[in-house]
């Protein structure tokens, strides 16, 4: 009995939900090296003591990727950091798709770009109340807080608004398209641009009422004035004088 006649078989009765306990040969593929254990993730019909979870592709996609991916792992599932070829690891796919169990705690899983499953989790939804690794970075600086602040998902407590990316970009540069603490201070922190958080602020309107220090300047020799006359204007080419 040729391989192709029973991968050909196995995908069949997957469809149907109707492949005997019994059968084994879950690393059996197909044309884009995808075996029969990816399918059966893909459908949800992975057997309760199936342990070949690193099956992979040629890209490294593993079973485990698969059924992350469509919410199909089981509760017991603990290698979340089985990764691709590009470091994408399970968790970074199951975060995605928000399908990570309540009590994971490996947010320092990284890509080779450093974005962390905490970076996936701060795109997409809040992160847990008790969460406290803020700090993490990929390559260029750009922390989880910073992920959290461009979404508004930022607790009321934070108070790490200095952190900044290589170029200088601070969380509260990111934070302030929508509203820092009223008892924000720091206008003046600017990114190499020379780019102040107030300037980013006149971008979107956001200065506080009692704003002052209209005559920060930017390297383009643009003033924080000077953006919040454009933005006023409903200038199209704002990020131009930033």
């Amino acid at each position: 009995m040729s391989t192709e006649y029973i991968f050909e078989t196995a995908c069949k009765l997957l469809s149907s939900n109707q492949l005997p306990p019994e059968f084994d040969q879950w690393e059996l593929t197909n044309d884009v090296v995808e075996t029969v254990a990816h399918i059966a993730a893909r459908q949800g019909h992975l057997p309760e003591n199936f342990n070949q979870w690193e099956l992979a592709t040629e890209d490294g996609w593993t079973v485990a990727h698969e059924a992350a991916y469509h919410g199909h792992l089981p509760e017991n599932f603990n290698q979340w950091e089985l990764a691709t070829k590009n470091g994408l690891t399970v968790a970074h796919v199951a975060a995605c798709h928000r399908h990570l169990p309540e009590n994971f705690n490996q947010w320092e899983l990284a890509t080779e770009e450093g974005e962390t499953v905490a970076h996936v989790v701060a795109y997409y939804s809040p992160l847990p109340e008790n969460f406290d690794k803020w700090e993490l970075a990929t390559e260029d600086g750009w922390t989880v807080a910073h992920e959290a602040a461009r979404n508004c998902k930022l607790p009321l407590n934070f108070d790490h608004w200095e952190w900044a990316t290589k170029d200088g970009w601070t969380v509260a540069h990111e934070a302030v398209h929508k509203k820092l603490p009223d008892n924000f201070t720091h206008w003046e922190w600017a990114d190499k641009n020379g780019t102040t958080v107030a300037h980013v602020a006149a971008s979107f309107n956001t200065l506080p009422p009692d704003f002052s220090n209209w005559e920060l300047i930017n390297k383009k020799g643009y003033t924080v004035k000077n953006i919040l006359e454009l933005e006023k204007q409903n200038s199209c080419f704002l990020n131009d004088y930033l």
